[in-house]
């Protein structure tokens, strides 16, 4: 018998690609009341938890007066967008997160104005700025890049009474048909793209001043996890037996 013994002996390398998901773990929202008269005060959003590594979002809408600025607790979040046509305004806002944090949103403003802002807590998405974004003094965004699994934002207002109709289906975090004691329509909602190239969002319809805005936030780029294994001492045994 005759028995002859091959090693093999060597390192196998393969990838390992992991994708996250973005998701939204919470929202709020606030709104001028019927009975507030057009002032400049603050507004606020109490007690909004957003978890480390995730995003804040706040996107405004308004009527007459300039936005100032954004603050959660005390920090001051980045302007991405502000969009006016001749009295109503559309902003986005968004500040990313390192430490759990439980604060107050506060919204500042220029002057009189009836006001209306939505939060969002993001988590998943790229850290720092929008993937892209749009915004047009008009009833839709403007022309935007994305992809699938992006999560795309919109606020939308317009000078009417009635509420506002999203152009893709959407979930709607605030409508309101008045804010405040105004003539101003406002609205902020968002949905995941199913498909990768151009878009726009905005609402249907419209009756006079529309302003609309949308940004979009990406899954990070995929990261390649290398896996070693090494083999030693592996041995394949061929057998040959003569008679």
């Amino acid at each position: 018998m005759i028995k002859k013994t091959f090693l093999l002996a060597g390192l196998l390398t393969f990838s390992v690609s992991v994708n996250a998901a973005i998701s939204v773990t919470d929202t709020a929202f606030f709104l001028d009341p019927s009975s507030h008269l057009s002032d400049a005060d603050d507004r606020t959003i109490s007690s909004f938890t957003v978890a480390a590594g995730s995003k804040l979002v706040v996107t405004t809408t308004q009527e007459n007066s300039d936005i100032s600025g954004i603050t959660f607790g005390g920090n001051s979040l980045t302007a991405v967008y502000n969009t006016a046509n001749s009295i109503q305004r559309v902003t986005t806002y968004y500040l990313d997160i390192t430490t759990d944090t439980t604060a107050d949103i506060v919204a500042s403003v220029d002057g009189n104005t009836h006001f209306g802002f939505a939060a969002y807590a993001i988590s998943g998405a790229a850290a720092g700025g929008p993937a892209d974004f749009a915004s047009s003094p008009t009833r839709l965004s403007g022309s935007f890049n994305t992809e699938v699994g992006s999560l795309v934002i919109g606020s939308f207002t317009k000078n009417s009474f009635n509420s506002i109709t999203p152009t893709i289906t959407s979930t709607v975090v605030y409508n309101e048909t008045t804010i405040g004691s105004g003539g101003t329509s406002g609205a902020s909602a968002y949905y995941f793209s199913t498909t990768t190239g151009t878009a726009d969002y905005g609402f249907n319809n419209s009756n006079s001043r529309p302003a609309a805005g949308a940004v979009v936030f990406a899954v990070p780029e995929p990261s390649s996890a290398a896996a070693l294994l090494g083999f030693t001492g592996l041995s394949i045994a061929l057998i040959r037996r003569r008679r």
